[in-house]
């Protein structure tokens, strides 16, 4: 892939454990210094997944709302 490709993940159908579960997979096949964009519902994962992905020593670029759901885009450590 080229550099500075950004990778999607719509997790806003799915509920807890199960959208930490993906976006943990996601995350093994983005390389190191690309974005992830992840879609997912309102609750619990619009703060529990941006705090767990910076304790993990990456950054979190932005957390906005998009109609219904949230888009969280986060840059891969390295």
């Amino acid at each position: 892939m080229a550099e500075n490709d950004s990778f999607d993940l719509d997790i806003s159908g799915d509920v807890c454990p199960m959208t930490l579960v993906r976006v943990r997979m996601a995350f093994d096949r983005v390389p190191a210094g690309e974005t992830l964009s992840i879609k997912m519902a309102p609750g619990e994962p619009v703060s529990s997944i941006p705090r767990m992905l910076k304790d993990e020593g990456h950054q979190v670029l932005a957390v906005a709302r998009s109609g219904e759901d949230f888009i969280v885009t986060v840059r891969k450590k390295g």
